[in-house]
């Protein structure tokens, strides 16, 4: 091989690189709320860059149940419903659902879509909303912290989520953005919280 084409060996390999983080960078914290249950899902930043989703029971005595993980394939998402008894995840060509059982184990039961390889989702996006609890969130674009109440059914509490941002200590264009669910009592007192996310963010800075 000669040394131009190892050199156009090496930088395409950085280019395929930067494109395989970008595809996942913002498959990142999608979540949806069920009726009793708040499910999300992470990829860069689980701590083995691994792609995990967490579904947490909501309601009880303690507020914040039991949180059931299940480790799904690498595919970028483009949102999330969430159903009583499933989980769907919408990726480009492709839909995982979960299924939800009555024990904390969670089960994948379908991986490929009915419009596979067609080259375009054919699923409307607008059915599988994108609200996103990591770097995608309002929160994280505007630089600001920032509250959202969920609509859970429960009758002795409350559950909000919590967009912590802070500057990044040495580089001005990042973040440090931690996001947390917190139940609260019907005084509004917090009588638990889980941290969902704990990361860096970056914001969109001028020359």
């Amino acid at each position: 091989m000669t040394p131009m084409r190892a050199l156009c060996t090496v930088i395409l390999a950085l280019v395929t690189l930067g494109f395989a983080r970008v595809a996942r960078a913002d498959s990142d914290g999608y979540y949806c709320i069920g009726p009793r249950y708040l499910a999300y899902e992470l990829a860069l930043s689980h701590p083995r860059q691994a792609h995990v989703l967490y579904v947490v029971q909501l309601g009880g005595s303690h507020g914040i149940g039991q949180r059931a993980t299940l480790e799904l394939p690498l595919f970028q998402v483009h949102g999330m419903r969430c159903r009583s008894d499933a989980v769907e995840l919408l990726g480009w060509d492709s839909l995982y659902t979960v299924r939800l059982g009555d024990s904390p184990q969670l089960s994948l039961a379908a991986t490929v879509a009915p419009w596979a390889g067609r080259g375009t989702s054919r699923q409307p996006l607008a059915d599988y909303p994108s609200a996103n609890l990591g770097a995608w969130s309002e929160a994280a674009r505007v630089g600001q912290p920032d509250s959202i109440p969920l609509a859970i059914q429960s009758s002795s509490h409350r559950f909000v989520l919590y967009f912590d941002v802070r500057p990044h200590p040495t580089q001005a264009c990042r973040y440090k953005l931690s996001t947390r669910l917190v139940a609260l009592d019907q005084s509004g007192r917090a009588v638990r919280s889980l941290t969902l996310f704990d990361g860096i963010g970056t914001m969109e800075c001028g020359e």
